[in-house]
């Protein structure tokens, strides 16, 4: 990732897991694990998922609809450039497909809930995932490149075809709150299956919308 970026992400997040913000983090887990399932520290994927929850924590909870995210506060009272604050309240929250590389290199992913591919640089150094994964992450625009942060979330091969037909149910609402409840519903999901491995995970990701 760009580095001024990290920084500031970074930045962010010391500050608001600080002592002063103690009992705001603890209600924020609390709030979001009851969303995406409990998760175990003997979890193979439990950094991912704490990840996850930090970004949740930092870009997108709000104490009520007027409020503002930690990070657009962050924004604000630093005075970023505009487009470095652009890039990180604009975090893209979704559903992607690894498709891998194409014939310049770049790496592709697809994403799945709002119908579009993106590009990552043919340096840029992958987290723990294969061609034709599909999984749950954030994206950032900055500078004309795209950036996966940190804490993915992996979930089944076999449930692609109920996820891509889901998917386009939840983009025809064109509603922001929507998409979020459908990726922690597939969170949740994938937390069963993990509890529950020996259920076929077509079993288990059922939608009810």
């Amino acid at each position: 990732m760009d580095v001024a970026l990290r920084e500031h992400l970074e930045k962010a997040l010391t500050k608001y897991t600080s002592e002063e913000y103690f009992k705001d983090l603890v209600s924020a887990k609390d709030e979001y694990f009851a969303m995406a399932g409990k998760v175990l520290e003997e979890d193979d994927d439990f950094e991912n998922r704490m990840s996850s929850f930090n970004l949740w924590y930092l870009m997108q909870r709000r104490a009520n609809e007027k409020s503002s995210t930690y990070i657009e506060t962050y924004v604000k009272e630093n005075e970023l450039e505009e487009d470095v604050g652009n890039a990180l309240v604009g975090a893209n929250h979704s559903l992607f497909e690894y498709s891998g590389t194409n014939f310049r290199k770049k790496h592709v992913i697809k994403d799945i809930l709002h119908d579009r591919k993106i590009y990552l640089e043919k340096d840029y150094i992958m987290p723990s995932i294969v061609k034709d994964d599909i999984f749950i992450g954030r994206t950032l625009d900055f500078k004309e490149k795209s950036f996966l942060l940190d804490g993915i979330t992996v979930v089944p091969g076999d449930v692609r075809s109920v996820l891509v037909k889901e998917s386009k149910k939840v983009r025809k609402l064109q509603d922001l709150k929507r998409d979020f409840q459908f990726l922690m519903q597939i969170e949740a999901f994938k937390t069963k299956w993990r509890r529950y491995g020996h259920i076929d995970a077509k079993k288990i990701f059922q939608f009810r919308i």
